[in-house]
């Protein structure tokens, strides 16, 4: 018993009234997987049409035995006396493949069948987490994060999915009859899949454009489960929302302050608006404004005058660190390399003045009298 594809490209009443049995069946919306469509007396009589539309996988059962499938579009005659077809569509060498596995594991029915299963992609699935979950970033350690999303998946294996999920039906299985099961194990497995990111050196901030990449794992993660057993595959991860907990924020926050304020220009800046605000509190001084600026020229003394002027001493410790290295002595050129990149002069691995730049033969610069380690 197979299927023969007929040359109708379309269907009208004439052609519907010609033949016992016209089987087909409406298109399958996102929240429909899989519909079992069967004659009045349960038997496809022979010659009879079958129409299989866009996006619609048909498999024939006969008392439970797949007698045939095809995942391409058309109208098909079912015809008793022909050898299984396994017309590849969409699905390509797997018919082939699984043809002898579930041939004689199908569904449990005693009648003859055609189940349509939705080749389509499954989207609008969504996820989250219950709980805040650790991940291990590569640049703020072992933080706690909380995220949600959406994610989308698809039948990859017809002859599975009807074999073990959905071959046990009466007339049609929907998404809300899998997905309590299916979350849950797509939660679990996306903690894995989290932490392989992580391994891999991504900050959890930039988790959301690394969709692809979390798609990978997750389809590594649940392999046995779901390809395997269900045959079904993850084809997309959106994580739409990333949350650290108020712990972990506050570390993330401590630690983006101490990176920000150990450059130079940014800790000037800083410097500036403690000043700023410290010459507010001085004017408003209950002791009095005068009072209040001797304090603050205190401060400014006893820390080297680093409050009273922050940019002038940026300034002179850029001038210093500019100052460094060896003097070309061609150009005067401060270079770090062996050759001058102003002239191309080779340059000798000479000591200098930290300060001024001065070629140095002792411990002390003759020009400024810095000590030269």
């Amino acid at each position: 018993m197979g299927l023969i594809k007929s040359a109708f490209t379309s269907i009208s009443s004439t052609l519907h009234d010609q033949w016992e049995d016209y089987i087909t069946c409406d298109s399958l919306d996102n929240d429909t997987l899989v519909v079992k469509k069967t004659t009045k007396n349960g038997i496809i009589s022979n010659k009879s049409r079958i129409q299989v539309a866009p996006g619609q996988v048909a498999l024939i059962f006969d008392s439970g035995k797949i007698l045939d499938a095809t995942a391409e579009e058309g109208i098909y005659t079912f015809d008793s006396s022909s050898s299984p077809s396994l017309f590849a569509g969409q699905f390509g060498e797997m018919f082939k493949e699984m043809w002898e596995r579930f041939k004689y594991n199908g569904a449990p029915s005693k009648e003859q069948a055609v189940f349509y299963i939705n080749a389509k992609e499954i989207i609008d699935n969504k996820f989250g987490s219950a709980s805040p979950m650790a991940y291990p970033d590569p640049e703020y350690k072992n933080i706690y994060i909380r995220y949600f999303g959406v994610y989308s998946f698809k039948i990859s294996d017809p002859f599975a999915f009807v074999s073990n999920i959905a071959g046990n039906i009466s007339d049609s299985y929907t998404k809300s009859e899998l997905m309590e099961q299916a979350n849950a194990e797509f939660v679990s497995a996306l903690d894995v899949a989290l932490q392989d990111c992580a391994h891999e050196g991504i900050v959890f901030s930039s988790l959301p454009s690394k969709q692809l990449v979390i798609a990978d794992h997750m389809n590594e993660a649940l392999d046995s489960k779901w390809k395997n057993l269900r045959g079904m595959e993850v084809v997309s991860v959106a994580i739409e929302k990333i949350t650290p907990d108020d712990e972990s924020r506050e570390r993330i926050q401590k630690f983006d302050n101490a990176a920000m304020y150990g450059k130079q220009e940014y800790a000037a800046g800083r410097m500036v608006d403690a000043t700023a605000t410290a010459m507010e509190n001085a004017a408003s001084n209950p002791n009095g404004a005068g009072a209040g600026f001797m304090g603050l020229g205190m401060m400014n003394g006893a820390m080297g005058g680093v409050v009273g002027n922050p940019l002038e001493y940026v300034e002179k410790n850029n001038a210093k660190k500019e100052a460094t290295g060896v003097k070309c002595p061609n150009c005067g050129s401060m270079e770090s390399g062996k050759f001058c990149s102003k002239c191309g002069t080779k340059l000798e691995n000479e000591k200098h003045c930290p300060n001024c730049g001065e070629t140095v033969t002792g411990n002390f610069c003759s020009k400024c009298g810095t000590k030269v380690e």
